[in-house]
């Protein structure tokens, strides 16, 4: 079967990991993905936009809107989609929040072109069964709890902090929690950007570094490859994770972390596996408090109920598959 596989293609960690998932998990398909600067795994790169079997689309916040711009993409985006395929799906995702009514109508007229959706948390089930409940949408864990324990790196964690960056964090107050875990350790600090595309996170990376007083001993890790990064995660004693999926690698791999939110979809992610640690909320760190959450962490490994739950995503969508496809085709 022909298989269009889409998502967020511009460098992000996250959604790279997520669509190389979704690939591996239909390895036995035929799969096809817009080009771009990312090997995934088994998918082919194609410029085609029909004659396709089945579209499935692979977005975590695909469907949340800042502004009215974003509602025009979320119509242009229906529009284009509409075509490419008979059955459409869309798993893994959010939905909301809104900045309007403008916003959340785009993204209903967007979800009611999917005969498909699994969503990662209890809030988007209850909006998916309230709006839509012909759909009969499931909710599992993030896909991304569902990494493979042969994707996970053999390596032993070293006297090393990391710290996931993104754009809009205080970065001061991460300079003063990597000085404060350096000075208590004597180790050093490996300062991780998941994002380098449109939401690049070096500038914040750089400020960080720059901020702080023991700036010799950090250093940047830049997005080139999913499993540099990974490795990059796995020589960390512990994680601070200002960005949702290094939450969820880090929890998938066992490396102790304290979870910085900068959206509700953050702590509904991690909920919805099971983290019961507090997450902090982006913007007001405590720094002496989350210095000492990354000093003396909690032991947190998801479960294996979690991880195959997280890959039902893909159970669920070739269930769809095979009970629908040859209506279409």
């Amino acid at each position: 079967m022909k298989i269009l596989l889409d998502g967020y293609f511009d460098r992000n960690l996250g959604d790279d990991l997520m669509l190389t998932l979704a690939a591996r998990g239909l390895k036995e398909h035929e799969i096809y993905v817009p080009p771009h600067e990312i090997n995934i795994g088994n998918a082919r790169y194609t410029q085609a936009k029909s004659g396709f079997d089945a579209y499935l689309k692979v977005t975590g916040s695909g469907f949340v809107i800042y502004n009215t711009l974003g509602a025009a993409y979320r119509l242009r985006d229906a529009y284009r989609e509409a075509k490419y395929a008979p059955r459409r799906a869309v798993i893994s995702c959010n939905i909301g929040p809104f900045a309007n009514a403008i916003g959340e109508a785009a993204v209903k007229k967007h979800l009611s072109q999917f005969d498909f959706v699994t969503v990662r948390d209890t809030r988007s089930l209850e909006y998916m069964n309230r709006h839509f409940p012909e759909k009969n949408a499931v909710c599992r864990p993030d896909i991304v709890f569902s990494l493979p324990d042969d994707m996970i790196p053999d390596v032993k964690s070293e006297n090393l902090l990391g710290i996931a960056v993104r754009g809009a964090a205080d970065c001061d107050a991460l300079a003063e929690i990597a000085d404060r875990y350096i000075a208590e350790t004597g180790g050093k600090t490996l300062i991780l950007c998941f994002d380098s595309g449109m939401e690049n996170d070096l500038l914040a990376a750089e400020r960080v570094k720059e901020t702080m007083r023991a700036g010799d001993k950090a250093e940047i890790i830049h997005y080139e490859t999913i499993n540099d990064m990974l490795y990059a995660m796995k020589r960390c004693a512990a994680v601070l994770c200002v960005r949702l999926h290094a939450s969820v690698l880090a929890a998938r791999m066992g490396i102790p972390f304290a979870a910085v939110s900068y959206s509700q979809k953050t702590e509904d992610a991690l909920r919805e596996a099971g983290v019961k640690s507090k997450i902090y909320k982006s913007g007001s760190l405590p720094v002496q408090e989350v210095t000492d959450a990354l000093l003396n962490p909690t032991d947190f490994k998801v479960s294996a109920d979690v991880v195959k739950a997280a890959s039902e995503h893909i159970g669920k969508f070739k269930e769809y598959l095979e009970e629908n496809i040859d209506k279409t085709i």
